[in-house]
């Protein structure tokens, strides 16, 4: 039986999309607006419900709905993304606004469920499972202490050796105990990346780590506690679910094996500019894996008439989250979703349009928009989850959620060149800075070869695309010259006469 979240008597119409990448123009750019009506019947209620009562817009509590649900999910959750592939559904999302604009009331909202239910493990653990555990602990820590005085009474070798296996035995129960006596947990925020390995090691390997203001986590990785280092090893592998090795000061290195970690950090706007301009994090692979925006919050003014989130709302996403939680944030092994054919095809229809879009005007951001179909089927999880509950692994992935997934990894795409346009612009000025330089060197005129040569543009394909450009903005005259003798023509660049 299904379940229904939602106080709504029928879900909100879903916009048409084609599951093609809206990306090739300005003019063609998915609309800024947050696609809430991608998101299913509770969650959509939830992210407009703290937009209205916390007079905030729909691009930050989107990003914190979408967050509390992939954190729900876990890695319990995972999608048949190709024949040998599979996708989960934890996503790292980064939101921006300024402080005093809404960020700490809009991620208390929609975490409200997971830190209750966190809570409640926590105090369930104290109250059944800690006492035992200590008084287990205590037991064999006095049978211990007893064991190492009988040794020296032992007369034979067989005696001693009998007595050192059975102290191996609770030594080795002592250690077990001491890992399971650390409180349950689901969520964590300023920790180091020691810390974190520890902590994954010891919970599953699966957490999140959910901030109002990560001005301090954003710190971390940039090198505050590894001198000046940036430390996102352990992100990236936990976000693919690869195995990794953390070594530690004075104590064995930490192993995972398959982790995994979900992120929801809201920054001020200035945080954004401090993790683009760390050449390293864009190098490494860290910043385009993350769905990342400005969500444009502004302050508000407060009207006497208003409202707050409705009972019912509060309930479907409560019901929702919970149900989440319990039936796949914690398991052992994952549920995969299989995909329907035409859910498949819109995925890989939008997988190639990206590819043209990689070998065309998004050839300077590749690394970016090569994470664009990856993130459209992390959410295609989420958005799946959301709208089946607990029993989201019985059900096919549909066209209708994948359409949904893909509209929504469109408009991250879109904020994501947003933030990139500045720089872009920037580097596609200083090529055209190089290249009038080196017309100071070489009057007589230059060609694609040498632009290539000197390194302002490689392979031969983007000297040749940049030195078109410039002719046809006029910077440049290009003429094409064939040898008295024969051979091959060619094109030879002057900077443009000026009247």
């Amino acid at each position: 039986m299904s379940r229904v979240y939602s106080a709504t008597a029928s879900p909100p119409p879903r916009p048409p999309t084609t599951g093609k990448v809206a990306l090739m123009a300005d003019d063609d750019l998915p609309p800024m607006r947050f696609p809430t009506e991608c998101l299913p019947a509770a969650a959509g209620d939830m992210v407009r419900a703290i937009a209205a009562a916390e007079r905030v817009p729909e691009s930050l509590t989107g990003c914190c709905v979408l967050g509390i649900l992939s954190a729900s999910i876990g890695a319990g959750l995972q999608v048949q993304s190709g024949a040998q592939r599979v996708t989960r559904g934890n996503v790292y999302l980064v939101a921006s606004a300024d402080s005093g604009t809404g960020k700490s009331e809009s991620i208390r909202h929609a975490a409200q469920p997971l830190y209750a239910f966190e809570k409640e493990i926590v105090d369930s653990w104290k109250a059944a499972t800690l006492p035992g555990l200590q008084a287990e602990k205590d037991l064999l820590e006095s049978e211990v202490n007893s064991l190492k005085k009988q040794v020296g009474k032992k007369d034979t070798g067989i005696e001693r050796e009998a007595t050192q296996r059975e102290l191996e035995e609770k030594k080795a129960r002592l250690l077990a105990l001491e890992g399971a006596m650390q409180s349950p947990i689901l969520t964590i925020e300023d920790i180091t990346t020691e810390r974190l390995a520890s902590l994954l090691e010891k919970r599953g390997e699966c957490l999140a780590s959910i901030s109002s203001d990560a001005g301090k986590v954003i710190q971390n990785v940039l090198g505050r506690y590894t001198e000046g280092r940036t430390d996102e090893n352990l992100l990236l592998k936990a976000y693919s679910g690869d195995p990794v090795r953390v070594d530690r000061v004075m104590r064995p290195p930490t192993m995972l094996q398959r982790p995994c970690l979900s992120l929801l950090w809201l920054v001020q706007p200035d945080k954004v500019d401090t993790l683009l301009g760390e050449r390293s994090l864009t190098d490494g692979g860290l910043i385009p894996r993350l769905l990342i925006c400005h969500s444009n919050a502004q302050p508000t003014h407060i009207t006497s008439d208003q409202q707050g989130i409705p009972s019912a709302t509060l309930q479907g996403w409560d019901a929702l989250v919970r149900e989440l939680l319990t039936a796949y944030c914690h398991n052992s092994e994952p549920f995969t979703i299989d995909p329907t054919p035409a859910a498949m095809q819109l995925l890989i229809d939008h997988h190639n349009c990206v590819v043209d879009l990689r070998l065309g005007e998004m050839k300077d951001i590749t690394s970016f928009a090569a994470r664009w179909t990856e993130q459209a089927w992390r959410l295609s999880v989420v958005l799946h989850a959301a709208q089946h509950g607990a029993q989201a692994h019985l059900h096919p992935l549909s066209a209708e959620t994948a359409r949904d997934a893909i509209a929504i990894a469109d408009w991250f795409a879109a904020k994501q060149l947003e933030i990139l346009s500045g720089g872009r612009m920037k580097a596609q000025r200083d090529k055209r800075n190089e290249v009038l330089l080196l017309l100071v060197d070489h009057p007589d005129g230059i060609t694609a070869r040498l632009v290539q040569r000197v390194r302002i543009a490689d392979p031969a394909e983007d000297a040749h695309e940049l030195l078109q450009a410039m002719e046809k903005e006029g910077i440049l005259a290009g003429e094409d010259i064939t040898p008295e003798h024969g051979g091959h023509t060619v094109r030879i660049y002057k900077q443009k006469a000026t009247c």
